[in-house]
């Protein structure tokens, strides 16, 4: 079994290990199972679940305003928020953000940390920026352009699991899966309990990991977090589907076999991606384009559930206030922003207001309303943004806006397997590659201008 630890879904990463030789081929699956031990409660511990010595790997990554900030956002939601807040911008709920840590500021003024594996803090120092821009999408104060998260109203409860500035000074020979950052899905396990125990009705996870379809994925733990939270403390689980690329491997296909009735599409899955394939009790999010599009660096998969704004988008600074839509690296270069790290917090943000609106309701029934009150794609549901496109309104109305324009579907047909060497069945294959794991990018959020950022175009996968 593997220790695999997640990374930030707007790596670029750098690939550890060699890459399978040969087509991919898929693997059977098996659901995961959320019947393994709930992490224990207390004070998280990097002592004990991180290395002992960190060191920087650079400067602190910080943010830029390159666009216009005054500029009114074409894709926008200033409008549809406003009719979404007609029960409150999501005052009195709890959303935990599991990231990198949060910076609190101007714009993110109701911020309580609650822990951090990294260092042993609070969880209110992000040297990374990305859990900082991810609370950004979803809670940001609303500035004089009208600019805001979906849910300005609520309180950020912030654990910081992850980082990739800062890394380990020296690494566990006895662990191969071991990546330039900070965070493991047992740490992932561990903060999910914290989140929970510190009051949150709503968990933000833009984190992930892959691996190829058939390698041992050690995450019994999180299984367990994860029932802990979903089922024993009624939380609603967001989390991000994942990137394609060198962060979470092949591309999976984008509906099921045409040719095999039944099909789930569960046997046709090249990548598998941790924590979003826990499809029965999180609510996985992948991305769109600001004309609605579906994102091709959205990592597939049956386990999708619904899909948010994922490019040409904005968030607050690095320091929690201000405006910015680039991430500034050490060396002075800029990445733009895109990522399913940056849908999953709109969608969070709903499910916020969703509580508020509705506290009866259930989080199977918070989810289930997201769900059927979304955006449909034109041909149907796929799995690339599985029942369509988030509509804070009608999330929060209960009744679907006709005059939303579908994105388009993807109807790609699956794969055909390719059957490798002679007397080599896909477990021999897979055996033979390597775990991918890309590093943290960061980047910054929120909707902005319609622009069609595709892979390679800004420098992420």
């Amino acid at each position: 079994m593997r220790t695999v630890r997640p990374v930030s879904l707007l790596a670029v990463g750098a690939i550890l290990g060699a890459q399978m030789l040969g087509a991919p081929l898929a693997a059977s699956l098996e659901r995961p199972a959320i019947d393994g031990p709930v992490p224990d409660a207390g004070v998280l511990d990097p002592r004990a679940t991180g290395p002992d010595e960190l060191r920087l790997a650079g400067p602190c990554r910080t943010t830029a305003a390159v666009l216009d900030p005054a500029a009114r956002p074409a894709h926008a939601t200033a409008a549809d928020l406003h009719g979404a807040w007609i029960h409150g911008r999501g005052e009195g709920q709890v959303v935990a953000v599991i990231d990198t840590g949060v910076n609190p500021g101007p714009r993110l003024p109701r911020v309580r940390g609650a822990g951090d594996v990294v260092r042993g803090g609070n969880g209110t120092e992000d040297c990374d920026a990305h859990g900082t821009l991810v609370a950004g999408v979803l809670a940001a104060t609303e500035d004089a352009t009208g600019h805001s998260g979906v849910a300005p109203g609520v309180e950020i409860v912030s654990i910081r699991q992850s980082s990739t500035v800062l890394r380990a000074t020296h690494r566990d020979a006895g662990d191969p899966a071991v990546g330039s950052g900070v965070g493991t899905l047992s740490t992932l396990a561990r903060a999910i309990r914290t989140a929970v125990d510190a009051g949150a009705g709503v968990i933000n996870i833009s984190e992930v990991a892959c691996v190829p379809a058939g390698t041992p994925l050690e995450d019994d733990t999180l299984g367990g977090a994860v029932r802990y939270a979903a089922v024993d403390h009624d939380v609603v689980l967001v989390a991000a589907a994942g990137n394609v690329g060198q962060a979470c491997g092949d591309q999976n296909p984008g509906v099921p076999d045409p040719t095999s009735p039944g099909d789930d599409g569960w046997n046709d899955v090249l990548t598998v991606a941790s924590p979003a394939w826990y499809d029965d009790h999180v609510l996985t999010v992948g991305g769109v384009d600001a004309d609605g599009a579906p994102t091709d660096f959205t990592l597939r998969g049956p386990w999708v559930d619904v899909a948010a704004p994922a490019a040409g988008l904005r968030s607050v600074g690095a320091d929690g206030a201000g405006i910015s839509d680039f991430v500034v690296e050490g060396d002075g270069s800029r990445t733009p922003i895109s990522g399913t790290s940056f849908a999953a917090p709109f969608v969070a943000g709903t499910a916020a207001l969703v509580r508020q609106a509705h506290p009866g309701l259930t989080a199977r029934q918070v989810i289930a309303r997201i769900q059927n009150t979304a955006i449909p794609a034109a041909g149907g549901r796929d799995f690339t943004v599985g029942h369509g496109v988030v509509d804070p309104v009608a999330a929060v109305t209960g009744v679907r806006r006709p005059s939303r324009r579908a994105p388009a579907t993807t109807s790609i047909a699956a794969p055909t397997p390719d059957p490798g060497p002679a007397g080599a069945g896909a477990g021999a294959v897979v055996a033979a590659g390597s775990l991918t794991i890309g590093t943290i990018v960061l980047v910054v959020v929120a909707l902005f201008h319609r622009r069609h950022l595709r892979p390679g175009q800004d420098g992420r996968p």
